[in-house]
């Protein structure tokens, strides 16, 4: 890996000189796009049983009762920084309804482990508007880059991207906060590495939101142990033994450096308008589509055969899902579920709905076939009725995408409707209106204390 020499350096030099100044404004646009969503799914996710269960754990692990303590969010609940950060990371991905970076060689949940780390340091030292946007920049940059440089062959042996180079992010981006400097920020990278970690095995459980929330905990670990002088690896990311070498069949290395500091990543991220895993999209939206046109009910069809990419049956393939979580990987539960409800939302994806004997009924109807011309964010579904009619639709690039963005007004639809059932109407839009003048806020404690519950 000779190609890969002096990687972790070039990552760091990059995070620590990053300047709000120096970025294009879309780039600033979307951190502060990511922060709205992040908002409101960390808003519905802790409202769920599994978010009060970590809560109670945490309780007893940490009662929260020492002079710094950091906000659960969508709670009246504090803890130390660390486990407000695990806390809120896990609830930010419960409901796997948060933002997707989605391009050929990767899949990453971007938001998740970023902004609880810049959360709660925001309640140890003070943080601007302006150091955020920085912070989310540089984690969000560099984790994608070493996810691209891990390539596909990272994710397809089995593990979560998010849960390996978020802890990664997390660092760079409390680093960022703390205005370390280039070798301090490699340091924190390195332990930030070196306690990467997220196996899909656990896609389906609980387990899969615990990795953003880890990421976020050891990330913001790991810039406050840089500060305070704990060194690490100067090649963690490109070093023999590294992550690279160690959590790839196939890296290139070279990849993580391309463009770097010109060509942005960010604004190629993508927000979900449906709340399952985003491989789904395609064939959900197809089908809503042609539900709503034609005005079917699921009593008059007789199958729906959808033509996806291949990672969309190795990764949601699930014919018999059990539990809400498990649900949301199965397409043939997001298929059935759309078809019977119209709609592929948080009610869709419930223990309740999963096991309802109609949407058991209408996962038998449903086939699932790889189609080599379909991408990640394309899928062609075709439905057959009893009247003899045969529908088709073809999604070439479903909303929320790059290709095909939520304008700020679906996002701001969408977070809504997600917070206000937890802070109600009148918070949640002053919520929103604070965190949309981001760039300008002397300190985003302001966001934090809007976040919980008057």
């Amino acid at each position: 890996m000779d190609d890969g020499h002096g990687i972790s350096a070039e990552l760091a030099t990059f995070a620590a000189e990053l300047r709000v100044e120096d970025l294009p404004p879309e780039v600033v646009h979307q951190a502060t796009r990511c922060l709205i969503d992040w908002l409101g799914c960390t808003l519905a996710g802790s409202a769920t049983d599994e978010a009060a269960r970590v809560r109670a754990g945490i309780a007893a692990l940490d009662p929260g009762d020492g002079s710094r303590t950091a906000a659960i969010i969508g709670t009246r609940q504090r803890a130390g920084a660390g486990y407000a950060a695990l806390a809120n990371g896990i609830a930010a991905h419960l409901l796997d309804f948060d933002d997707t970076f989605n391009p050929d060689r990767t899949t990453i949940h971007g938001s998740a482990p970023l902004w609880p780390a810049i959360a709660a340091a925001t309640e140890v030292v003070p943080v601007t508007g302006t150091a955020a946007i920085a912070a989310f920049v540089a984690g969000f940059e560099v984790q994608t880059r070493v996810a691209v440089a891990a390539g596909p062959g990272h994710y397809d042996v089995g593990w979560h991207v998010t849960g390996t180079v978020g802890h990664i992010g997390a660092a760079v981006a409390t680093s960022r906060l703390l205005s370390l400097s280039a070798a301090e920020t490699l340091a924190a990278l390195g332990t930030g590495a070196t306690q990467s970690a997220g196996m899909k095995v656990v896609y389906g459980s609980t387990g899969k939101s615990i990795h953003a929330g880890k990421a976020a905990m050891d990330g913001l670990l790991s810039g406050f142990l840089a500060r305070d002088g704990i060194t690490s690896s100067p090649e963690s990311i490109e070093g023999h033994r590294g992550f690279l070498h160690l959590f790839s069949p196939d890296p290139a290395p070279g990849r993580a450096l391309e463009g770097l500091g010109e060509t942005w990543y960010l604004p190629r991220d993508g927000f979900k308008p449906y709340a399952c895993g985003s491989l789904t999209h395609p064939p959900a939206q197809a089908l809503l589509e042609l539900r709503a046109e034609h005005g079917f009910t699921a009593d008059d069809v007789v199958s729906v055969d959808a033509h996806v990419h291949d990672y969309v049956k190795t990764t949601t393939g699930a014919t018999e899902p059990r539990t809400g979580l498990q649900g949301k990987f199965s397409i043939y539960h997001v298929l059935a579920a759309a078809l019977a409800d119209g709609a592929a939302s948080t009610a869709q994806f419930t223990d309740e709905r999963v096991n309802a004997p109609e949407v058991v009924r209408l996962r038998g109807i449903v086939a699932v076939h790889v189609d080599e011309e379909q991408s990640k964010d394309s899928a062609r579904v075709v439905v057959a009725l009893r009247d003899g009619r045969s529908l088709e639709r073809h999604v070439a690039h479903n909303l929320g995408t790059p290709d095909n963005p939520m304008t700020d007004g679906q996002l701001e639809e969408k977070y809504h409707g997600l917070a206000a059932p937890v802070l109600g109407e009148a918070r949640a839009r002053q919520l929103a209106q604070t965190a949309w003048q981001l760039g300008e806020l002397a300190d985003i404690v302001d966001v934090v204390a809007l976040a919980v519950p008057e």
